[in-house]
């Protein structure tokens, strides 16, 4: 691939996933300044392996799957496990209607990050892949090399918190 191709095919590639990147990455490790070294090592490690692509569609899994190993890269090398202060009953009651105030917001947001920190990363991953990040469950799958029935094993039982999201 020429330079400039490969520099077009980058830019494109910040501009249209960068905020579901970013995202991602922070409902993963619940730190903002963690979240952005995750996607700043994404973007960095995607233009280290950059190819042309045979399935452009496709650019979008593999940054997650970039994503999701430096993140692992991440929890292997920190020393320390936050120990989260709320319990996932509670995680029903941080969705609330439209018309809320800005720190009622970023409350909700607090408790529902504080939720996801209970979960375990077997359980997390999954259900960020499909309810955040967009992905099917069997792209899910595949991209956690599991079998689709343990991904949906571990997504389903969401539906009851999150009733308009279809997994499938």
């Amino acid at each position: 691939m020429r330079e400039a191709g490969r520099r077009a095919q980058y830019e494109s590639w910040v501009r249209d996933y960068a905020d579901e990147l970013y995202a991602l990455a922070y409902r993963l490790c619940g730190e903002a300044a963690q979240a952005e070294d995750l996607v700043q090592e994404t973007y960095y490690e995607a233009w280290k392996a950059m190819k042309p692509l045979r399935d452009p569609g496709k650019a979008r899994a593999w940054l997650f799957s970039i994503l999701r190993f430096r993140y692992t890269h991440w929890l292997r090398d920190r020393g320390r496990r936050v120990q989260p202060a709320v319990s996932l009953s509670r995680l029903g009651s941080v969705i609330s209607g439209p018309e809320e105030s800005v720190p009622d917001t970023l409350a909700r947001r607090e408790l529902l990050q504080q939720a996801l920190d209970t979960l375990e990363d077997r359980y997390k991953e999954p259900f960020l892949l499909v309810f955040q990040g967009g992905l099917t469950c069997r792209e899910t799958a595949e991209m956690l090399q599991i079998p689709l029935g343990t991904v949906l094993s571990r997504t389903i039982p969401f539906l009851t918190v999150f009733p308009g999201e279809s997994p499938l």
